[in-house]
């Protein structure tokens, strides 16, 4: 079992999980033991490793966030389904009226938990993220649509950006790495 370490404090955020893919990439098995210092970063790796299906473990050090991530033998890191990836950038669907965006942004979300196949994920970026916090007019509709097996992450930068890390009331929090990957594994990317 290979045991490396990584150390990424004063980077932000994707560049600790980039770096880490990169050193996770060359184990059959093995830890590989992160050193942070920051939350988003910490919280990052965190989402990184269950999505992933690593091993996470994590302690903190004079204000270090270290983080150990395993790779067992025979895993294959998390392989993503081909099915689609739906990336929403605003709390509208479409341009022009936003009373008539809103209710057209309802209708399709609604519309999803009754299609076959489901989305692998929904990722709120932008102001989409709006739509995963509290207050949200289809927190229901996502919480089924979560029930149904759909990943659903909001940007951790976006959240920050409009000052609402704290009201995100469904899903997990995403990096642009992590949606990256998760498009590029998609087997198509449709974009509201």
């Amino acid at each position: 079992m290979e045991q490396k370490e990584l150390n990424a404090i004063g980077w932000q955020c994707p560049k600790p999980i980039i770096e880490s893919k990169k050193i996770l990439d060359t184990f059959t098995e093995g830890i590989l033991t992160v050193r942070v210092d920051n939350a988003v970063a910490f919280n990052n790796l965190r989402s990184y490793a269950e999505d992933k299906g690593l091993g996470f473990s994590s302690e903190t050090e004079d204000g270090v966030y270290v983080v150990h991530l395993q790779k067992h033998a025979g895993s294959d890191g998390g392989e993503d389904s081909k099915r689609p990836v739906v990336v929403v950038s605003a709390k509208t669907f479409g341009k022009g009226s936003d009373e008539l965006g809103e209710n057209l942004m309802k209708s399709y979300l609604y519309a999803l938990t009754e299609a076959n196949p489901k989305p692998q994920s929904l990722i709120f970026v932008n102001g989409g993220v709006f739509l995963a916090c509290q207050d949200s007019p289809v927190l229901d509709t996502l919480a089924t649509l979560e029930a149904q097996g759909v990943e659903i992450f909001a940007c951790g930068a976006c959240l920050n950006f409009y000052d609402l890390s704290e009201r995100l009331a469904i899903g997990k929090v995403g990096n642009m790495f992590m949606f990256v990957e998760k498009m590029n594994n998609a087997a198509n990317c449709i974009f509201i």
